[in-house]
């Protein structure tokens, strides 16, 4: 539908360069946690588990957060009174404007210019004639309220888009919700924050971008949502603004009311309704306690990673914004292991690359990072990710994505592969091809990775001419066949998001079967370990990218797998060192035998709980829901430390697994070059 294709590609933004900075969650004031009630109804405690998927921990009232689109009713207008009607409608116009203007200006302060686009194009729409233009007409036309002529308006328009064969413009159809929600209420003169107060933990089914980031000026505490997952826009952005949330909560909107005393637990992925003293002491000196291990941990940054006997593992981070940058020298992190280029495009609402600005922002995330590696992963479209190319799928997870859209599109492939080896000329630089699932695939990206070196070289482009090639090892064919991959690629990282969803044949988005979904599965960690043995007979690095990666009680069974490399969010990846740091590698090795002999994932779970209580405590006192972390002492934790020190007794060499001892079912090609159609 022509009207209404928001131009995302304005960059201009008249939003005042004064507006405040976000106020990180340890800057709220606690004094008020104190002031709450001991209990804000009757109803007894209750304990919602979901996901974590922002670190931290929360005390405060929750406030409920509805998104539902105000009620609008028809009403008539006096002939005197219509011209006023159509003022009212400009001055919430205005305030719209001015709002939009505020979210675009703390998100460019934040996450940067790429991700206040969408925002921009909402802003644009509302001085679009076919928007701003019709309304007026409806109003003086019909004689009509002006709430009802915004509904009318758009209404008509999202029909057209949603019913239309283009999906980017079906996609689009939500941005035009938002744009009448935002203008009813501003007619109301309801302000989206009045109620919000600051300190709060808001509770929603679900949030938008922008709602996010708006929040984020009301010194809250944190989020508890709905639905959603640690993948999700909303996750994303939470994490990078330091707000511990939990999601996938099912219900919870319905199980807390607002003022009512809340615990967030984004750690283990649990909220607390109505905590009683008990808990909410608890919790207090648990949030205390995690607060001066934090500080102590970035200590850390500095220090190798390397086990206690001298194994050095590698620590790289997952960006998902170039602002994250900033954080590697923080964190401690050799680099970065992952950078997602989709979610640049995700937040702008556009596949459109300029080649240039797609350079630019490459170039200079790969300058900040040098002279550490930058790992860019090319554009992960499809699946969960849905833009603009994507197609309506029954099976999006098994459709068209991936490499298989970029094989599909060769301009945008050979476009992103341009800036990637141009920006290869600042810095260390890897190439990561995402769902490789046929031998055919890597050797068509190499052609193309090919015919642009020719082009560049041609053009007398500087350029590295030996930028590495890998794969991301999420589709089962490959980590069966990883032997035939490691042959044709540089390197390996493994994706153990969908890689534990298509072993499991579980939907990690589906609510309904969350609890089958594991990546402790003994055959996720069977594949993990061929795959690792396949890469280290090629002599070729391996990494695991996926987000267990990020969770601490995962790194010794992935170090013991094989894994060379954990990429992971910053603000984790001290904990992990923390683990790295304090046991040996042949030790690792013996757990990984003991899980790849269990039988379940529960059992899996178990067994590296026990390992970790008794390996790293002070880490499981915030990670294990049995942990009475309030009556542990710091000098008890030490104390314990120090006893494992000294009765600790190195793994024999016959704990240590082979490939033969996993998927032996499925044998190695002997040659190596035997193609996997």
């Amino acid at each position: 539908m022509p009207e209404f294709s928001p131009d995302v590609s304005a960059s201009d933004s008249s939003a005042s360069a004064d507006e405040p900075a976000i106020v990180d969650v340890e800057d709220v004031d606690e004094e008020a946690e104190d002031a709450l009630p001991a209990r804000a109804t009757d109803r007894e405690e209750q304990v919602l588990g979901g996901i974590g998927v922002a670190p931290g921990i929360a005390i405060g009232p929750a406030c409920l957060y509805a998104a539902d689109a105000p009620e609008v009713n028809p009403r008539s207008l006096e002939e005197d009174a219509i011209e006023k009607e159509v003022q009212r409608f400009e001055e919430a116009v205005e305030r719209a404007e001015h709002e939009l203007e505020t979210v675009i200006s703390i998100t460019h302060q934040k996450l940067g210019e790429d991700s206040a686009g969408i925002f921009e194009a909402q802003r644009l729409m509302l001085r679009d004639e076919a928007l701003y233009g019709a309304v007026v007409e409806r109003i003086r036309s019909d004689a009509v309220n002006a709430g009802f002529a915004i509904e009318a308006v758009l209404r008509h328009h999202r029909q057209r888009m949603e019913a239309g064969p283009n999906e980017y413009l079906r996609e689009r159809a939500a941005d035009l919700s938002d744009v009448q929600n935002r203008l009813i209420r501003h007619l109301r003169r309801e302000h989206l924050l009045a109620s919000v107060k600051p300190g709060s933990i808001v509770f929603a089914e679900n949030f938008s971008a922008a709602d996010v980031v708006l929040f984020s000026r009301r010194r809250l505490r944190g989020f508890a949502i709905d639905h959603g997952g640690s993948t999700s826009h909303v996750s994303i952005i939470a994490r990078a603004l330091g707000l511990p949330t939990v999601a996938g909560l099912g219900k919870a909107t319905d199980a807390v009311e607002s003022g009512a005393p809340v615990v967030l637990d984004g750690l283990r992925g649990e909220v607390i309704a109505r905590p009683s003293e008990a808990h909410r002491e608890r919790y207090h000196a648990r949030r205390e306690r995690y607060k001066r291990q934090q500080a102590e941990q970035k200590d850390l940054a500095s220090l190798p990673s390397q086990t206690a006997d001298g194994t050095h593992v590698k620590l790289s981070a997952n960006v998902e914004f170039s602002q994250e940058v900033a954080l590697l020298e923080e964190y401690g992190a050799e680099g970065i292991g992952l950078f997602r280029t989709e979610v640049l495009l995700m937040m702008r609402g556009d596949v459109t690359l300029s080649a240039e600005s797609t350079f630019e922002t490459y170039k200079d995330v790969v300058e900040r990072t040098a002279p550490q590696t930058t790992t860019l992963r090319l554009l992960d479209l499809g699946g969960d990710k849905l833009l603009p190319l994507a197609h309506r799928e029954e099976n999006p997870f098994l459709g068209w994505r991936g490499i298989r859209v970029l094989l599909d599109k060769p301009d945008l492939l050979k476009t992103q592969l341009r800036a990637i080896l141009r920006a290869s000329a600042f810095g260390p630089v890897r190439i990561l091809a995402p769902m490789i699932t046929h031998m055919d695939e890597v050797r068509q990206l190499r052609a193309a990775l090919d015919e642009v070196k020719s082009e560049l070289r041609a053009e007398d482009r500087r350029f590295d001419a030996d930028v590495p090639l890998g794969i991301m090892v999420e589709v089962p064919a490959v980590a069966l066949r990883a032997g035939v991959f490691a042959e044709e690629v540089d390197f390996f990282s493994i994706g153990t998001n969908d890689l534990t969803q298509y072993v499991l044949a579980t939907d990690r988005g589906n609510d309904l079967v969350a609890h089958e979904y594991s990546e402790f599965h003994p055959a996720v960690l069977a594949l993990i370990k061929r795959t690792a043995s396949a890469a280290q007979a090629a002599g070729i690095p391996i990494s695991v990218c996926g987000e267990v990666a990020g969770d601490a009680r995962a790194t010794p069974l992935l170090i013991g797998l094989g894994v060379d490399e954990l990429s992971a969010s910053p603000t984790f990846l001290p904990e992990i060192k923390h683990v790295v740091r304090a046991v040996n590698r042949s030790e690792m090795r013996a757990l990984a035998g003991s899980a790849l002999s269990m039988h379940t994932a529960d059992e899996v779970t178990e067994l590296v709980n026990d390992w970790m209580r008794r390996c790293a405590a002070d880490i499981m006192r915030f990670l294990d829901p049995e942990a009475e972390v309030d009556e542990i002492a710091e000098d008890t934790a030490a104390a314990e430390t120090a006893t494992l020190e000294a009765t600790r007794t190195p793994a024999t060499p016959d704990s240590d697994v082979t490939v033969e001892d996993v998927g032996a079912d499925v044998p190695e090609p002997a040659g190596g070059t035997e193609e996997v159609g």
